[in-house]
């Protein structure tokens, strides 16, 4: 074999592996945007259940097909407090038996079985994919589908591809003696961290040892050793996504290393006696079968060894990554980061937990200025101004993120909801303002060194009930989608354009007999057409929901 035979069988399979890692990210992608709500119910039932973690944990990986990916989004709801430390390592511990799938998956479909050539057929299903894509037009799942179908046969074309030049490799004797020479247990195990990690794939790496074995090249025991190393590796990306982030977010990707370092020293030292390599090779018979295997049943076994002891392991990475009393969170948001992104189903329904939050402050910040309004008790007035600036800060915080997330892969549904979410958020800073307006009304009346008259209050008493039965109402209606209570919606909305028009007209009977003045007058009115604003404001947000059905 020349030197330009090595050469263009080295570009062959570095061809086939990126064919592979594509496919992978293909189907996973558009495998997660189809199911996009059922990953977003799974999430939302975490509790302090173990199991239900890591079957969480396993079934979000099948479906997204890898690990890294998963771990990173558990980084992102660590660091957002959306669960704690001790939900996300069970969810780790599923992770890491889900990642497994697309080995078992490539197994059992390369080679084939007997005469049988599922991998012809599998690579079959790029062009299939290929064509649904093209020529569907108008049905969005029927488009994603084909995507996924292409990516599955992506896999295998990769697969075929890595295989054909595996294969030239594995004729050649000097090329499989340089290989056989490579048998020091901990050189494979580092040398499967150090590709995994460059990768950022164990389920790529499993793919790539499978053709390298099924072609001569490497044997079992030392594909065994690579693959094994690989579940360390792919322990990098976590660790980088959790950079900058807070504690128990960088403790998260230091439990997902953990567990696989623990499950890596077990394996070590029970294979000296145990031999692993020699039981599973008499269990099965080809080469790409017994590698997903050990893949597979390493991560069982760590995480059948590990469950009785999560409390513990917890508590050493609390050892490991101490609390930094100096460190302060400077974002405003509650539920989003940029971590959270590699996850965009997720990503959404998160956004919309964000707004509602910054709609909850908003609701706050008016109940606050209007109790001041009419009481002039001044004690919440700093308070008013920082909720104020947490409003508009959110409103540049959001935008931004939507932004990014615009650029995501996204279903047709949530393409629509960011759209309409951009308003949302813009009404509720609106909302904001007046608040803030109303405030400032307050100031004026203080300086003014006079107050609303009793028949005044009475009339902004009535106007605040009926907005905080608005802000409860639009809220329900935002979080549940629920276009059904719009109409009860409006029937509030056009009481508040009756009251600020009845305040109008009694405004100007009080002014003729004297009980009011000019100065106080005008406030009054313009509180009034505050309010009516915000009842408009609120109706905008709620209304965004058709746009979502």
């Amino acid at each position: 074999m020349s030197g330009l035979d090595i050469f263009y069988t080295l570009l062959s399979a570095l061809a086939g592996l990126g064919v592979f890692i594509f496919g992978m990210k293909l189907m996973g992608d558009s495998l997660e945007s189809v199911s996009g709500n059922t990953i977003k119910n799974m999430f939302s039932k975490i509790d302090n259940n173990p199991l239900l973690g890591i079957g969480i944990g396993l079934g979000t990986t099948a479906v997204i097909q890898s690990s890294s990916a998963v771990t990173v989004m558990l980084v992102g709801f660590v660091n957002a407090n959306l669960m704690t430390l001790y939900q996300a390592t069970a969810v780790i511990f599923g992770t890491n038996i889900g990642t497994t799938v697309t080995a078992q998956l490539v197994a059992w479909g390369y080679g084939g079985i007997a005469s049988f050539d599922l991998t012809a057929i599998f690579a079959s299903c790029a062009g299939i994919g290929a064509f649904m894509v093209l020529f569907i037009k108008k049905n969005d799942l029927a488009k994603q589908i084909g995507t996924i179908i292409c990516g599955l046969g992506m896999i295998f074309v990769g697969l075929s591809v890595m295989g054909d030049g595996m294969s030239a490799f594995g004729e050649n004797p000097d090329i499989v003696g340089v290989f056989g020479k490579v048998t020091n247990p901990l050189l494979l195990l580092l040398l499967g961290t150090a590709v995994t990690a460059v990768i950022q794939s164990s389920s790529a790496m499993s793919g790539l040892v499978i053709t390298m074995s099924a072609a001569g090249v490497l044997t079992f025991p030392q594909a065994m050793y690579i693959v094994v190393g690989s579940n360390i590796g792919t322990c990098v990306t976590a660790l980088l996504s959790s950079i900058g982030t807070g504690t128990n977010a960088r403790r998260t990707a230091v439990v997902h290393l953990l567990f696989n370092v623990i499950g890596v020293i077990v394996f070590m030292l029970t294979d000296l006696f145990a031999h692993y390599d020699r039981l599973l090779m008499s269990w099965f018979d080809t080469p790409q079968v017994q590698i997903a295997m050990v893949h597979t049943l390493f991560n069982v076994a760590t995480v059948i060894i590990l469950l009785p002891f999560m409390k513990p392991l917890v508590k050493l990475v609390t050892l490991i990554v101490p609390e930094k009393k100096s460190s302060k969170k400077t974002s405003v948001l509650s539920f989003l980061n940029d971590q959270i992104l590699s996850a965009p189903p997720l990503a959404v329904a998160n956004l919309k937990k964000e707004i509602l939050s910054m709609l909850d402050l908003a609701k706050e910040n008016f109940m606050a200025a209007l109790e001041e309004a009419t009481s002039l008790s001044f004690s919440d007035s700093k308070k008013i101004a920082e909720r104020e600036k947490r409003i508009n800060d959110l409103n540049k915080e959001i935008t931004a993120f939507m932004i990014k997330l615009s650029n995501e892969e996204l279903s047709a549904t949530d393409k629509k909801y960011i759209a309409a979410a951009f308003h949302s958020v813009s009404d509720i800073e609106r909302i904001g303002d007046y608040a803030e307006n109303i405030a400032e009304y307050a100031e004026k009346l203080k300086e003014y060194r006079q107050s609303f008259s009793p028949e005044g209050l009475l009339e902004i008493d009535s106007l605040r009930q009926t907005l905080e039965n608005m802000f409860s109402l639009t809220a329900k209606i935002y979080e549940r989608n629920d276009a059904s209570l719009i109409p009860e919606l409006y029937t509030h909305e056009q009481n508040a354009d009756d009251l600020k028009k009845l305040m109008g007209e009694n405004h100007i009977e009080r002014l003729h007999k004297g009980v009011c003045s000019p100065e106080v007058g005008s406030l009054y009115l313009s509180l009034a057409s505050d309010c009516e604003r915000i009842a408009d404001h609120l109706t905008n947000v709620a209304n965004t929901v058709k746009f979502n059905a």
